[in-house]
C-alpha cells in the first residue's frame, strides 16, 4: 500500500510539472480574447460556441452559413458545448472562453502522454521524458523545413503556432484525448472489464465528437497499437479495439448521426483532391501500407520486448512517411494527412523519451550527473524559446481597426439579420461577432447545395462586364441583401474579390469603413420566399442558365409579395396572396426534415434544382405558410441508440462484469 501510495505521489508531481511547464508556454491563452491571426479558422469555431451560448434551446438548424444547413453538419460539438458551457459559467466572451479551454487542452496534452507511456509499460524516467520533449520540443521542424521557418526556427513551438495562429483549436483537443484513448484501450485488454470497457467507449467517443482529422489519426494510433501487441494479442486486441469503437460511436451517434457522416464523405472529392488522386487504383495504396506496419509489428514481437517501443517504432515511422509524402492537390494517403504531423510529434517524443531513458542508465554515476545537468540547461532554453513563440503568438488584435470587425458590426446595426456575400478572413469571423446570416461562410464539408462551390468562381473570379452582371444575378438568385467587397487597405487577409471595385461601377454603395464597401443588391422588398409559376421552378439537376432565368423570375414585380418571418432558428412564416397552381420557392437549403402546413394541412416541400426549399401550397388567396424544421430524419433513432448506450455505460461502471 505504502509503494503503491508513493508511485501515485510520483505521478501526481511530474504530471503537475508537465502541466505547469506548458501553463509557463501558453498561459497568454486564458488572458486574450482576440488575436491578430484573422487568416486563422478558429473564427469560425468562436462563432459555432458563439451562436450556442445564445441558442441553447434552439440548435437543430443553423442558419448562418450555406444558406442554411443543420447544425449538426456545421462541425461536430463537443468542443463548441464546452466552450459555449465556459462562457455562460464564467460570464465571459465565446472567444475568451475559446482561448481559456484549447489553453487547457494544450496544457494538458503531455501529461497525457505521460500516462499512456506509464499504462503501456515503460518506466516513469521514460514516460516523463517522452512528455517533457513533447512539452518543449517540435520534430516536424526537424524533419521538415518548411516549418522551421514558419515558426522562426527548429527550437520553436509548432503544436502552439498550429493551435493558436492557424487555429487549430479541435485538432489540438483531440490531440490531447488520444493518449487517454490509447491507455483506456491497453487498460481494457489488461482488465476486461465492463467498467474498462466504459472508460475506452467514453474516451474514444470524446475524439469522435471533436475533431474529424482528430478521429482519422485515431484509427491510424489504434492500429499501430494492435500491430504493437504481442503477436498472439493481436486477436484480442482488435476485438476489444473494435467493441470500444462500436460502443463509442454508439455513445456519439446524435452528435454525429449518419447522414452528417454521410455529407462529409460526399464532399471528400470536392474537398481533397490528393486524396482523391490517391484512389486512382483504389484502395491499393493504403492496404499496403496498412501491410507493411502489420509485418513490421510482428517482426519487432519477435525482437523487441517493450511494448511501448514497438509501438513507437510502427507510430513515428508511419506518421512521418504520410505527412512527408502528403501534398493536397497531389497525393495523400488520408484526407489532409499533412495535418497530421502533429500526432507524428508526439511518436517521435515518445521514441526520443524512451531512448533518452535508455542512454542516461547506459553509463556511470558521473556522467548521470552531466547529463541530467545538461538537460536541466536545455529544458530552461526551450522554455524561454517556447515562451518567445508563445509570446508573438497571442498578441491580442486592436479591433477597431480590423475591417473583419468593423464590417460585422455595421452589417449587424443596418442590414436587419439579411443574408450577405462576404469572402475570406471576413467570412471566417462575421459570426464570430454577429448572427448575420451568410451565403457561404465555413466550412468545405458541410456542403448541401453544390452550386455553392460554382457560385464563389462566378462572383470572385470572373471579372468582364457581362460576367459581373451574371454574378449579381447569381447573389439575389442566392438570397443575399448586400455583399462587401475588400479593397486595398482592407484587413482581409485573403481578398477573394477580384477586381472589386467592378461591383462599385453597378451597385449602389451602403457603407465604406477600413477598406470594406458594403453593395446592395435588394431589390424591392426583402424577403426569402418568392412566388412562383410552375414552370419557373428550376428542374434538377440545376445548371448556371436556371439560376439567372431564377433571378430573373424573383426579382419580377408585378408578382404578390411572399413575406418571410422567422419565429425562431428553425421556425418561418410566410404570408402571400397565391392561386392554385403557383409555387413559393425559401431561399434555404433544402433538407428532408422541413415541414409545410397551411391551415394545419400538411403541404408538399421538396427541393428544386438549386437545393432550395420549394412548396406547393396549394391556396387560393390570402395564404399563410408554417415552415418547420424538424432535424435530420436519422435525429430521433440516434439519440434513442446514444440514449442507450449511456444507459450501458452506467450500467457497465455499477456492475464491473468480467469477460
Amino acid at each position: 500500500m505504502i509503494v503503491r501510495r508513493r508511485a501515485w505521489l510520483s505521478d501526481l508531481l511530474l504530471s503537475t510539472f508537465l502541466v505547469a511547464v506548458n501553463l509557463a508556454v501558453c498561459w497568454r491563452l486564458f488572458k486574450v480574447e482576440y488575436t491578430g491571426h484573422f487568416y486563422s479558422i478558429e473564427g469560425a469555431f468562436i462563432a459555432i460556441a458563439r451562436y450556442i451560448t445564445r441558442h441553447w434551446g434552439d440548435l437543430s438548424w443553423w442558419p448562418l452559413w450555406h444558406c442554411g444547413m443543420p447544425f449538426h453538419d456545421t462541425y461536430v460539438p463537443l468542443l463548441h458545448l464546452v466552450v459555449a458551457g465556459v462562457a455562460a459559467a464564467g460570464h465571459i466572451s465565446a472567444a475568451r472562453a475559446y482561448h481559456s479551454v484549447i489553453g487547457a487542452a494544450y496544457a494538458l496534452g503531455p501529461a497525457a502522454l505521460y500516462f499512456m507511456a506509464l499504462r503501456l509499460g515503460t518506466s516513469r524516467g521514460a514516460a516523463f521524458l517522452a512528455a517533457l520533449f513533447y512539452s518543449l520540443l517540435s520534430p516536424s521542424a526537424l524533419l521538415m523545413p518548411d516549418f522551421a521557418r514558419d515558426i522562426g526556427g527548429i527550437w520553436y513551438a509548432r503544436r502552439l503556432q498550429v493551435l493558436a495562429v492557424y487555429g487549430e483549436g479541435p485538432h489540438v483537443s483531440a490531440m490531447t484525448l488520444h493518449p487517454i484513448a490509447i491507455l483506456a484501450l491497453q487498460n481494457l485488454l489488461v482488465r476486461r472489464t465492463a467498467r474498462a470497457l466504459a472508460f475506452a467507449a467514453v474516451a474514444i467517443a470524446a475524439i469522435f465528437l471533436t475533431n474529424i482529422p482528430g478521429t482519422m489519426a485515431l484509427g491510424v494510433m489504434v492500429f499501430c497499437w494492435i500491430c504493437a501487441q504481442p503477436a498472439k494479442q493481436w486477436r484480442m486486441a482488435w476485438t476489444v479495439a473494435v467493441a470500444a469503437s462500436v460502443m463509442a460511436y454508439a455513445l456519439a451517434c446524435y452528435g454525429v448521426p449518419p447522414s452528417s457522416f454521410r455529407t462529409v464523405v460526399t464532399n471528400v472529392d470536392a474537398t481533397h483532391p490528393g486524396f482523391t488522386n490517391s484512389l486512382q487504383f483504389g484502395p491499393l495504396p493504403q492496404v499496403l501500407v496498412l501491410g507493411i506496419v502489420a509485418a513490421a509489428g510482428w517482426l519487432l514481437s519477435r525482437r523487441v520486448q517493450s511494448l511501448p517501443v514497438r509501438f513507437a517504432l510502427l507510430y513515428f515511422p508511419l506518421l512521418a512517411g504520410m505527412s512527408l509524402t502528403a501534398d493536397f492537390q497531389k497525393f495523400e494517403l488520408l484526407p489532409q494527412v499533412g495535418r497530421l504531423h502533429l500526432e507524428m510529434e508526439m511518436g517521435a517524443c515518445l521514441l526520443l523519451g524512451l531512448i533518452a531513458w535508455r542512454l542516461y542508465n547506459a553509463g556511470p554515476r558521473w556522467t548521470r550527473l552531466t547529463l541530467a545537468a545538461v538537460a536541466l540547461v536545455a529544458v530552461v532554453l526551450q522554455i524561454r524559446h517556447y515562451r518567445a513563440s508563445a509570446r508573438g503568438f497571442t498578441q491580442p488584435a486592436d479591433l477597431s481597426m480590423r475591417s473583419e470587425y468593423t464590417t460585422a458590426r455595421w452589417l449587424d446595426a443596418n442590414i436587419g439579420g439579411q443574408r450577405v456575400y462576404v469572402t475570406g478572413s471576413t467570412s471566417f469571423w462575421l459570426n464570430a461577432f454577429t448572427d448575420t446570416p451568410q451565403v457561404i461562410g465555413c466550412c468545405d464539408q458541410g456542403y448541401s447545395i453544390g452550386l455553392l462551390r460554382d457560385a464563389a468562381f462566378h462572383i470572385n473570379a470572373a471579372v468582364s462586364p457581362a460576367e459581373t452582371e451574371e454574378s449579381i444575378a447569381w447573389l439575389r438568385a442566392l438570397g443575399a441583401a448586400a455583399i462587401v467587397v475588400n479593397g486595398p487597405t482592407s484587413t482581409d487577409e485573403y481578398k477573394d474579390i477580384h477586381i472589386p471595385e467592378r461591383f462599385e461601377r453597378i451597385l449602389p454603395a451602403l457603407h465604406r469603413e477600413n477598406g470594406d464597401t458594403v453593395l446592395s443588391l435588394q431589390q424591392g422588398e426583402p424577403s426569402l420566399a418568392h412566388v412562383l409559376r410552375a414552370d419557373e421552378a428550376v428542374p434538377v439537376p440545376g445548371q448556371s442558365r436556371d439560376v439567372m432565368r431564377y433571378a430573373a423570375a424573383i426579382g419580377d414585380s408585378s408578382r404578390a409579395a411572399a413575406r418571410l418571418e422567422w419565429l425562431s432558428s428553425s421556425a418561418a412564416r410566410i404570408r402571400t396572396q397565391s392561386h392554385r397552381g403557383e409555387l413559393i420557392s425559401v431561399q434555404v437549403t433544402w433538407s428532408t426534415g422541413w415541414r409545410a402546413l397551411v391551415s394545419g394541412a400538411p403541404r408538399s416541400v421538396r427541393a428544386d434544382g438549386l437545393g432550395f426549399i420549394l412548396i406547393d401550397p396549394q391556396c387560393e388567396g390570402d395564404c399563410e405558410i408554417s415552415l418547420n424544421w424538424t432535424g435530420l430524419p436519422d435525429s430521433t433513432w440516434s439519440a434513442a441508440i446514444t440514449a442507450v448506450a449511456l444507459l450501458l455505460v452506467v450500467a457497465a461502471i455499477t456492475v464491473n462484469y468480467r469477460f
